[in-house]
């Protein structure tokens, strides 16, 4: 957050000169432009963020639109599920009731199966020994033509007497083939039927196990089936709860977000009002304690006049003097005023350094048009010291986002009639911050912030605000 520097209006006790007063002011204007900048940009980034939260709160009401509208969904297909699980439970039962019921015929028929079996063997027991008597008969009768002794016997006699007796033992001889025959047959009879009966109960047996097994197989698919729906639609539901209610929370943070926003923005705007209205105040300043300097400067130029003036008249009474002496036959020797010394500006060389771009106009390497280079390039090593190019006062020291990047100023005052600044710019890091500077002291370091292609020092001189090639200066 960007921290309004309060600046009073009136100068410090201690800036007792107009020189004083004027750095003062333009550290002032310095100050006060960075936190304008700093806040104008706090508030493009404030008005930035606030614009991509305000995009975001639709998007946001939207999503929490859907979330809701597949909970509804969801919660809708576990109430079917539910009910689908139910109706499985249900035929689950119906078909272990069918289970039990088909295994109860299965019991009776395989007791039936039994009973069957054992009656076969039984008629087959009797068939045998009905059939064994029947043949033993009639071997018997074939071979002698008699009934057998056990048939006599059974009469109560040894032999036939008379003929009635003999017709009525051969009557009763036929009798008993018949009977026997017809004892085989019923047993012939009684034996296929119930080989019939225990084929037929077999069939019913291996249908009712085949029903009992499908039945059952079906009944428990059905249930796993219903069961897993119901399952994973609780699953969805709880699925659909939580998108909902992370829906519900992003939007209610993204309008706290951005109720926070839009407080932060009235306030940026409000403090950059009050900003620029304060540097619009020290400007005028400024200006004012400028028109003073530009004044004092044009005096200084018209006193420097009036000396040269007044020793150019001084040297001609003399000369004067010396020519009526000489022809009055008298020597005379002249006294000159001392001549006024002049130097190139008095600066020293701010980096040792090869000079790689002079001041004029150039294609700009990173900004990619002509432009004014106000200023000279001089390349050295990142980190290497840079020095005052003269003795002056620090007016503005630190970050400039226009381009400079790490930036020292120093006001040198009033020289060769004019005010004289010095720029130090895309130093790595500053050494020197505010106060008054002696040629010679470091007060910076070589770097390539800012718009910079390079390890350089970019320096310039300014008469009385406007930029001047430095080559008039070293």
């Amino acid at each position: 957050m960007t921290v309004l520097i309060a600046v009073t209006s009136s100068w410090p006790a201690g800036a007792d000169s107009i020189e004083d007063q004027k750095r003062e002011a333009d550290r002032d204007v310095a100050r006060i432009e960075q936190v304008v900048r700093n806040t104008g940009a706090d508030l493009a980034a404030a008005y930035v963020t606030l614009r991509s939260t305000e995009a975001r709160l639709p998007r946001a009401g939207q999503a929490l639109t859907r979330a809701r509208q597949v909970l509804t969904a969801s919660i809708a297909a576990e109430r079917d599920a539910v009910l689908t699980r139910e109706r499985a439970v249900r035929a689950q039962q119906e078909a272990k009731a069918r289970y039990e019921a088909v295994t109860q015929r299965l019991a009776e028929a395989v007791a039936r199966q039994q009973r069957a079996t054992e009656q076969r063997a039984l008629d087959a027991d009797r068939l045998d020994a009905s059939q064994d008597a029947l043949d033993a008969y009639a071997a018997e009768v074939f071979q002698s033509g008699q009934p057998s002794p056990q048939l006599s016997l059974l009469l109560g006699m040894s032999s036939p007497r008379t003929l009635a007796e003999r017709s009525a033992l051969a009557d009763i001889a036929s009798q008993i083939g018949a009977d026997a025959i017809d004892q085989v047959g019923v047993a012939a009879s009684e034996s296929r039927a119930t080989q019939g009966y225990l084929t037929a109960v077999a069939a019913e047996v291996r249908a009712l196990r085949g029903q009992v097994r499908q039945s059952w197989e079906q009944a428990q698919a059905a249930t796993g089936t219903a069961t897993f729906a119901a399952s994973q639609a609780e699953i969805a539901k709880r699925n659909a709860v939580t998108a909902r209610d992370n829906a519900a929370a992003a939007q209610r943070s993204l309008q706290v977000l951005r109720t926070s926003q839009t407080r932060q923005t009235q306030e940026l705007t409000v403090r950059k009002a009050q900003e620029e209205s304060e540097l619009a105040a020290k400007r005028a300043d400024a200006r004012r304690l400028q028109t003073v300097l530009l004044e004092r400067a044009r005096i200084a130029r018209r006193a420097e006049q009036l000396r040269e003036a007044a020793r150019a008249a001084k040297i001609r009474a003399e000369n004067a003097k010396a020519a009526a002496a000489r022809r009055a036959g008298r020597t005379y020797r002249p006294s000159l005023p001392p001549p006024v010394t002049r130097t190139n500006g008095g600066l020293g060389s701010p980096l040792a350094g090869t000079i790689t771009s002079r001041y004029g106009m150039r294609w700009h390497p990173v900004l990619q048009r002509w432009m004014l280079h106000d200023g000279l390039d001089i390349a050295a090593a990142c980190g290497t010291p840079v020095y005052a190019a003269a003795d002056g006062q620090v007016m503005r020291a630190g970050w400039n986002s226009s381009g400079w990047g790490n930036q020292v100023l120093v006001d040198h005052g009033i020289r060769r009639g004019v005010d004289l600044v010095t720029s130090y710019n895309h130093l790595s890091r500053v050494a020197t911050w505010d106060g008054p500077v002696r040629r010679g002291q470091v007060i910076g370091y070589v770097g390539t912030t800012g718009f910079s292609t390079g390890c350089h020092l970019h320096f310039g001189t300014y008469e009385d605000g406007r930029p001047v090639n430095p080559d008039g200066w070293l």
